[in-house]
Parts: structure tokens; C-alpha cells; sequence
């Protein structure tokens, strides 16, 4: 029975991924007037928590799209965060330790990364970067590293305990 567990498991840290992963692209087709809107409301309500706690503070128009940028930015790699952060799940299910895991992750998601850029070149509105695989890659080297160190602290509450 718990060579089923397993096997569980690994079938649901695995379809989490490939759906992470199609989370990923559906955001990369969404059209730039539409991505647009979505980074507009989250800078609307960065902007409204700011002014609820230290009050209100006219931007110029470069600040503000400055804000944007880094809204854009930080979505990218927050994307690309829970991606390596699943993956290394994922990977480390199979057995897969120290460098083997690193290269695994870190290379899935730039493929991953590849295809999101690639689509945003078909999609109206929308520019495929380079400078944004290096974003995502960020991320994903981030996520990598905050799973492998939940990991550590895992097995080291396991073990006092």
C-alpha cells in the first residue's frame, strides 16, 4: 500500500507541474492590452495600500511606470518561483540529489521559459525577451534554493523529532 502512496505521490507533484506549467503559457497568450490591465490593477492596489498606511503620494508618470515594470517583472519571476519550487519537488521524488537536481530544475525551467517567450511572439501586444528568460530564471534559481532549504529544514524537524 505504500508503494501506492508513493507512486500517488509522485503522479500528483508531477501534474501539478505540467499545470503550473499551462498556467504559465495561458498567461503568455493572454493578449498586451489584457496583460496590460492585469499589471494596472495590481500597481491600483499597491498604490491604494501605500496610501492606507503612510498616505497619499503623487508619482510622476516615470515612477509609475517604473512601478509597472517591476509589477511585470515580479510576476515573472514569482511564476517562475513556484515552477522550480514544483519542479524540485518533482525531481527530488525521483531520487535525484545535489548537482543532478539543480541542472534538472534549472533546465526544465528554462525550456519552459523558451516556450513563454516564443508564444509572446504570435500574441498581439506582446514581445518575447530576452531579458525576460534571465527574469524567469531568476526566479526559478530562487524558488530552487528556498526548496531546497524547506527540504533541509524538513529532515532536520524529522530527525529531532
Amino acid at each position: 500500500m505504500e508503494h501506492l502512496s508513493l507512486r500517488l505521490r509522485r503522479g500528483m507533484a508531477w501534474a501539478l507541474c505540467i499545470g503550473w506549467m499551462a498556467f504559465i503559457f495561458l498567461m503568455s497568450a493572454m493578449p498586451g492590452d489584457v496583460s496590460g490591465a492585469q499589471s494596472g490593477t495590481v500597481v491600483r492596489i499597491l498604490l491604494a495600500l501605500h496610501d492606507a498606511l503612510f498616505g497619499h503620494a503623487e508619482l510622476s508618470p516615470q515612477a509609475l511606470s517604473l512601478l509597472e515594470t517591476l509589477v511585470r517583472k515580479g510576476a515573472h519571476m514569482a511564476e517562475y518561483l513556484v515552477l522550480a519550487a514544483l519542479l524540485t519537488g518533482s525531481l527530488r521524488n525521483r531520487d535525484r540529489t545535489g548537482r543532478g537536481l539543480c541542472a534538472g530544475v534549472l533546465s526544465a525551467s528554462l525550456f519552459c521559459a523558451l516556450i513563454d517567450e516564443t508564444i509572446q511572439l504570435f500574441v498581439e501586444g506582446r514581445a518575447g525577451k530576452v531579458s525576460d528568460i534571465w527574469v524567469d530564471l531568476g526566479g526559478a534559481a530562487l524558488g530552487l534554493l528556498l526548496a531546497l532549504a524547506a527540504g533541509v529544514l524538513w529532515r532536520k524537524k524529522r530527525y529531532v523529532a
